[in-house]
């Protein structure tokens, strides 16, 4: 999977975004310094298994979803069960050096039910992170301008995962970081080659689902 506008110029919503602060939280769960340097090890070894402290089988039991996950590595050959972006050398014009620097890894996880689920872990020195994932949002959400926009900027408390609008199809949880700001984004992806296929968990599964994961998140 790769990561939309991670390694691009910043988006107009991701600028208006840094303005904004996220809400309540207890004991970090992320280090952005950590998840840097968790990202350059991926970059460097993305075969090597998620580096996020997940157990999707126990998040889906949590869940209620009758499915079993084991690490996908999809059907690109440049696909990997984890794909990570750093802010280790990045230039100055993209999302991650204009939030301070910080790191962003999704792990890729194959349902036995058919279709797949990705979890997106971002963390960024200065607020906040939505604002790096934005266009992770717009693809997974399916959301026009006006939905991204509104969003992004609403209140999350942290620990509680938030769907997006409409159909629900992607879910976000802030979580409580040391050093910065940090997100869980979680989503899931029809099997390849079916257009007509659905997303095979949404609405209040997947809220459940990325809420559990982002309880096991530690990094």
């Amino acid at each position: 999977m790769k990561i939309p506008g991670a390694g691009t110029a910043l988006p107009a919503l991701a600028v208006v975004s840094m303005a904004l602060t996220a809400c309540g939280g207890s004991d970090p769960k992320v280090s952005v310094d950590t998840l840097q340097k968790a990202a350059d090890a991926a970059i460097a070894n993305p075969n090597e298994p998620c580096p996020l402290g997940l157990d999707l089988n126990a998040a889906l039991k949590k869940a209620g979803i009758a499915a079993t996950a084991t690490p996908s590595t999809g059907t690109d050959p440049d696909d990997h069960p984890v794909d990570a972006v750093s802010g280790t050398g990045a230039k100055s014009d993209t999302p991650i050096a204009r939030f301070g620097g910080g790191g962003m890894i999704t792990c890729s996880y194959a349902l036995s039910t058919g279709g797949s689920v990705e979890a997106t872990l971002t963390g960024v020195h200065k607020p906040r992170a939505i604002g790096v994932i934005a266009p992770v949002l717009a693809r997974d959400g399916q959301l026009a301008v006006g939905e991204l926009r509104e969003f992004i900027g609403r209140k999350f408390d942290a620990g509680k995962a938030v769907l997006t609008p409409d159909d629900g199809l992607a879910a976000v949880v802030v979580l409580k970081a040391s050093g910065g700001d940090a997100i869980l984004e979680v989503t899931s992806n029809p099997p390849a080659g079916n257009a007509d296929a659905k997303n095979p968990i949404v609405r209040e599964p997947l809220r459940v689902l990325a809420e559990e994961l982002g309880k096991q998140v530690k990094v």
